[in-house]
C-alpha cells in the first residue's frame, strides 16, 4: 500500500508542477492592434472584443490606499490573459501560460 501511495503523491506533485503560471506583460496582441498598459477600457474592447469573464474587486496602491478594479479574462491562441482596468485604463496584464 506504501509504494502506491509513493507514485500517487508523485502524480500529483508532477501535474502541479506542470500546470499553467502567470507572468506580467506590457501588451496584448489583438485583431486589431495591441492593447498596453495605459490604454484605456475602450480601446481594450475595440482591439479585443468582449471578455469572456470578469469580476470586480479592490487593489492597493504602494501607499496602501483602495481602488476599485475589474479584471477581464480573455483567451486568445492558446494564451489566457488577465487585464485590470482601473479607473479607465489598463493597470496590468497577465498572461497565463499552459
Amino acid at each position: 500500500m506504501g509504494n502506491i501511495m509513493k507514485k500517487i503523491i508523485l502524480a500529483l506533485a508532477l501535474s502541479i508542477s506542470a500546470s499553467a503560471f502567470a507572468v506580467s506583460v506590457d501588451s496584448v496582441r489583438g485583431s486589431y492592434g495591441f492593447v498596453e498598459k495605459g490604454h484605456s477600457y475602450y480601446k481594450m474592447i475595440d482591439v479585443l472584443g468582449n471578455p469572456q469573464h470578469s469580476h470586480s474587486h479592490v487593489i492597493h496602491d504602494r501607499q496602501g490606499w483602495p481602488h476599485k478594479a475589474i479584471t477581464y479574462n480573455y483567451v486568445i491562441g492558446n494564451a489566457r490573459y488577465e487585464i485590470t482596468v482601473v479607473a479607465g485604463q489598463v493597470y496590468s496584464i497577465n498572461r497565463e501560460s499552459t
